[in-house]
C-alpha cells in the first residue's frame, strides 16, 4: 500500500493518474470524501494501468494549544502522481511551514498502536520473514522464530558498515514457521520514541540519509549502512555536530523500513535553493538531495553562552528534512549532569563514620 495526495483542483467522483513506485501508471478514483490535501491510501497494483478504489483515511481535527475552534491541517497539495514516502497529518505551524507527522497510515499488513512511544505489529504469512535490531521485540506468535544475522546477511562488509552506521553487529529475523498466519510486534530501544514508517518506493533514490542508529525495523530488503556525511566541505563535516559518519537506509521499491525518533517528529519540504538553519542534535534525516553546510551562531559571547555551540546547521534544498523535538543525546547529558548534582561533596557521609570511630 502506499499514500497518494489528492491534488488541488481534484474534485469528488473524479480520477487522477499516479505513477506507483513499481513504475505501474495507475488511475484513482477519488472518493466522496477526499477534499484536495487528503492522503489517500491505495495498493500498487504493479500491472496494466486500470481504475483502483482508495479509501479516504479518517479526518482528524485537533485544538490550538491555545485555544480556539478546531482546524485541519491542509498542507499544499503535491502534483498528480506524487506518492507520499514519509506520510505527515498532523497540525501546521503557520509561522515555520513545519508539519507534525500525525497519525501514520501503515503498509499493508503493518500496524502501529498506542498513544505514545508506539509498537509497530506485522502480519506474518507461512515462510515470511521481517527484521528488527537487536532488542526491539515486544511479542511474537508461538509459531514465530528468532535467529540473528551478522550484517543483516551481508557478510562481513555489510557488518563492518552496519556498524559503523550507529547499528549492532548482527540483525534480528523473524521467521513464521508454522502453518497458520502468525504475527510479531516491535518497539524502538530509546526512551521517548516515535516510530516513523518509511515507504522506500517513494524516497529519490530509494535511500534516506538518517542520523546514526535509526534503523529499526523494516522487510528483509531494505538494509541501515554507513554513509559519509554529505556536507558541502570539510568545515561542515568536522563541525556541523553529526559525526562524519551517518546512516543511510535503502532498498527497493517494495522496502518498508521503521525509524525511531523522539519526542514530537516535524517534516518539512524545502524548495531548490531555500535553506533552514537547525540544531543537528534534532535531525532525523534528510533527503540525498538536501545540503548539508555550517554557518557560525554569532560573537564570542553567543558561541560561549547561547547553548548552541559554535556553529548550527544548515540544510538547503531541495528536498524533505524530518525534525524530532527531544534529542537523546541532550537528555543522557542532563540526566549526567542532575546525578553529578546529587552526588554528595567531598567528605559528605564520612561523619557518621567517623563518629563511630570515636565511639
Amino acid at each position: 500500500m502506499v499514500q497518494v495526495v489528492v491534488p488541488e483542483g481534484a474534485a469528488p467522483g473524479s480520477h487522477m493518474l499516479v505513477r506507483m513506485p513499481s513504475g505501474t501508471d495507475c488511475s484513482i478514483e477519488i472518493p466522496p470524501n477526499a477534499p484536495p490535501g487528503a492522503v489517500l491510501v491505495v495498493p500498487d497494483p504493479g500491472a496494466t494501468p486500470r481504475p483502483v478504489q482508495a479509501v479516504a483515511p479518517p479526518v482528524e481535527r485537533k485544538s490550538s494549544w491555545f485555544g480556539g475552534s478546531p482546524r485541519q491541517a491542509q498542507p499544499p497539495a503535491p502534483p498528480v502522481g506524487t506518492v507520499v514516502a514519509i506520510e505527515a497529518t498532523g497540525d501546521v505551524s503557520g509561522v515555520s511551514g513545519f508539519q507534525c507527522l500525525g497519525q501514520q497510515h501503515m503498509p499493508s499488513g503493518w500496524d502501529l498502536f498506542g498513544d505514545k512511544y508506539g509498537i509497530v505489529a506485522k502480519t506474518l504469512q507461512p515462510g515470511e520473514v521481517v527484521k528488527s535490531e537487536p532488542g526491539a521485540m515486544v511479542f511474537m506468535s508461538d509459531n514465530v522464530e528468532m535467529s540473528a544475522k551478522t550484517g543483516g546477511g551481508r557478510g562481513l562488509k555489510g557488518a563492518f558498515s552496519q556498524v559503523v552506521s550507529g547499528e549492532a553487529l548482527v540483525t534480528v529475523d523473524y521467521r513464521n514457521n508454522g502453518p497458520g498466519v502468525g504475527h510479531v510486534g516491535f518497539t524502538a530501544n530509546q526512551p521517548f520514541s516515535t516510530v516513523v514508517p518509511v515507504q522506500l518506493g517513494a524516497v529519490p533514490g530509494g535511500a534516506l540519509n538518517v542520523k546514526r542508529g535509526a534503523y529499526m525495523a523494516g522487510t528483509t530488503d531494505v538494509h541501515a549502512s554507513a554513509k559519509r556525511l554529505p556536507a558541502k566541505n570539510m568545515l561542515a563535516c568536522c563541525c556541523g555536530g553529526l559525526p562524519p559518519v551517518i546512516q543511510v537506509v535503502k532498498g527497493p521499491p517494495s522496502g518498508v523500513a521503521f525509524l525511531s525518533a523522539a519526542g514530537t517528529v516535524v517534516s518539512r519540504q524545502l524548495q531548490a535553493g531555500e535553506a533552514i538553519q537547525v540544531d543537528s542534535d534534532v535531525i532525523v534525516g534528510f533527503e540525498q538531495s538536501v545540503q548539508f553546510d555550517v554557518k557560525k551562531t554569532g560573537d564570542i559571547v553567543t558561541v560561549c553562552c547561547g547553548g548552541e555551540g559554535c556553529f548550527n546547521t544548515v540544510l538547503t534544498g531541495p528536498g524533505h528534512v524530518y525534525l524530532q523535538s527531544i534529542s537523546v543525546d541532550k537528555l543522557m547529558s542532563q540526566l549526567v549532569t542532575i546525578t553529578k548534582e546529587s552526588e554528595p561533596q567531598d567528605g559528605g557521609g564520612g561523619g557518621p563514620e567517623a563518629a563511630e570511630m570515636a565511639r
